[in-house]
């Protein structure tokens, strides 16, 4: 997992934790040194886009954590023919402004076609906005317009709360699809317990995930050295606290 952060956030004493959190072996913190002056710092995680060893992109928010169906829409995606993707789940997630989510979008980049993807990240960076649905409003412009890929190379699923079908040709994903999705029994209790804390009303949805849930994370094994370095740094005694 890549984190993109601009370089003054590490001005905060608090962004000591982006380095204990770095002692996981799947996370990578990136540091970006370029200006900005709204939300363009969304549009620096395309930059996977644009990596040769990078298989499969997910795009996510911070401040969102995977549900199940989330979880078994990226199967989906990545077990699928299509290239590009994305997940609706809330009732506003639809029509020209929200066909697709910065925030819950799927990528194959070695497998997307020429047209739909621009030379490199800085040809693309520079047709964004300076308003604040720069990242969404480029994301949309680039992959969705273009009818005679999106036909086969687009695959879209709705949830939740959302039903409304897509406004341009593409895939979409069935029932039987998500069905055949496997998950572990340590999977499923993860995702039981984001349902019991109230975590999982929609996929892409701000939560705040601190008490039992985080709580039960941290008390796994393999992350008893990040919960060791946060109690040490921070000075917290309980794992609730966090």
């Amino acid at each position: 997992m890549y984190l993109y952060v601009s370089k003054n956030i590490w001005d905060d004493p608090n962004s000591a934790i982006f380095n204990i959190l770095q002692m996981a072996d799947n996370l990578k913190i990136h540091t970006i040194d370029m200006d900005y002056f709204t939300n363009e710092p969304m549009v620096w995680r395309m930059m996977p886009l644009w990596d040769q060893e990078i298989e499969v992109l997910h795009l996510r928010d911070t401040d969102s954590i995977p549900t199940e169906i989330e979880y078994k829409y990226m199967r989906v995606f990545e077990q699928s023919d299509c290239s590009v993707g994305t997940l609706r789940t809330h009732p506003n997630h639809y029509g020209i402004r929200c066909r697709m989510l910065g925030g819950l979008s799927s990528f194959k980049p070695q497998q997307l076609p020429g047209p739909m993807k621009p030379d490199n990240f800085q040809t693309y960076y520079s047709f964004r906005h300076n308003k604040d649905s720069s990242d969404q409003d480029l994301l949309i412009k680039t992959f969705t317009s273009k009818f005679e890929y999106t036909k086969d190379e687009f695959l879209d699923h709705c949830a939740y709360g959302q039903k409304n079908p897509q406004d341009f040709p593409c895939k979409i994903v069935d029932a039987e699809m998500m069905h055949n999705i496997h998950i572990s029994p340590e999977k499923q209790e993860l995702f039981d317990l984001q349902k019991k804390n109230n975590l999982d009303n929609w996929a892409g949805e701000p939560v705040d995930a601190r008490g039992e849930y985080t709580s039960f994370l941290l008390q796994k094994p393999q992350f008893e050295n990040i919960l060791n370095e946060m109690i040490n740094k921070f000075g917290l005694r309980e794992p609730n606290a966090l």
